[in-house]
Formats: C-alpha cells, sequence, structure tokens
C-alpha cells in the first residue's frame, strides 16, 4: 500500500529502474570486496540459509538490492551490519559464489569510519572485547570476554544460570590457551591501526 493514506490523491513512492540507479557503490565493491553482485540471480538462497534472518532488517536479498540501487546511507545504518555473525552459510548456498559476510565486513568498516552509531546499546563494545581476546591470546576467550562484556555494560549476572549449565554440559571452558605464534596475530592488529601492510 502506497504511503498516501489520508493524503489526497498524491502518491509519494516512485518506481527505480536498475538502469537508471547509480551503479557506484555496484564498482566499490567489486573494486574493494572482488564480488561482482550483477553476477546475483536473486534465487533467494542466502536469505533462505541466513542463521540471523529471523532479526536483520534487511535480508541478504534485499541488502543484495540496495546495493544494485546505490542506497548507501540505509546501508550504512541498518541493525544488520551488527547483527550478521559471518557464518558463512549466505556464500555457501550461493550459486554465483558471492560472500555477503564479506561484503558486510566492509560497509561495516565503513559505517564505523563514518562514526554512525549503531542502533543495538553495547555492540561496539561488544566487537572491541571480542577482539581485545583475539589480540591478547590469538582466540576468543569465551568466558573472559562474557565476564568482561558483562561488568562493562552494568549487568554482572546477565545469562549467569545459562552459563553454568553450559559449562556443567562442556560447553565452556575455564582454562584458556594462548596459540603459539601470537606474535603474527599482534602483528595483524598494529598494521591496521598504523594502515601498513602485513609482511
Amino acid at each position: 500500500m502506497p504511503e498516501s493514506a489520508g493524503q489526497g490523491s498524491e502518491i509519494f513512492y516512485h518506481l527505480i529502474k536498475l538502469d537508471e540507479a547509480d551503479g557506484r557503490l555496484t564498482e566499490e565493491i567489486k573494486e574493494n570486496c572482488n564480488i561482482d553482485i550483477e553476477t546475483c540471480m536473486e534465487c533467494g538462497k542466502c536469505s533462505g540459509g541466513c542463521s540471523s534472518a529471523h532479526i536483520f532488517d534487511f535480508t541478504p536479498r534485499k541488502i543484495i538490492q540496495l546495493i544494485k540501487l546505490g542506497q548507501e546511507e540505509r546501508l550504512l545504518h541498518m541493525d544488520s551490519l551488527w547483527t550478521c555473525v559471518s557464518c558463512q552459510l549466505c556464500f555457501d548456498r550461493c550459486p554465483s559464489n558471492i560472500s555477503v559476510a564479506r561484503i558486510m565486513d566492509y560497509l561495516r568498516e565503513k559505517s564505523h569510519g563514518k562514526n554512525i552509531r549503531p542502533v543495538r546499546e553495547n555492540v561496539l563494545m561488544f566487537h572491541e572485547i571480542v577482539l581485545k581476546s583475539v589480540e591478547h591470546s590469538g582466540r576468543l576467550n569465551e568466558i573472559g570476554s562474557v565476564i568482561r562484556f558483562n561488568l562493562q555494560s552494568g549487568r554482572p549476572f546477565r545469562d549467569a544460570g545459562l552459563g553454568l549449565r553450559m559449562f556443567l554440559r562442556g560447553k565452556l571452558r575455564l582454562l584458556h590457551f594462548r596459540i603459539g605464534n601470537i606474535r603474527q596475530v599482534r602483528r595483524i592488529f598494529e598494521c591496521f591501526r598504523t594502515g601498513g601492510k602485513i609482511s
């Protein structure tokens, strides 16, 4: 239904033709992610297999459509950027080998670079805690990261019962090990901060 209810005979939507849309974002994705979204067949397998589609504001298929339409601002402000877990199920199911997860990583970096705040509370804090854990030991310290997140978000006992049940079932480890060549991992983080190249 058009958004013209109660507005007389005026209609406030317009048809957008793909051949008239701004193709700069499509080219930007191709150049920076090495992904040609023009090969998308719009079969919907990416959205059908997405593990987080039920909480996305825009499904993977819709995201590809918005890129084709050049809707950069909508994409950089969408909640899906911060709820995508990069599980790669969309890529596994895509007959055209389009990695929506890679595109989401690129758009997330761009959104963060423009200081666009996520809709969800404490999302950036969560990402920073996870990355610090990986930088410190080369892998995610699950228990340590959860405790740190709960303390920093002011809810120290959040999901404590669930955590205990997971621990009793062997799903969480108290001991956390560092990988052998941690210097290599830390070099990646340092190169990102300084804008250098990873050697």
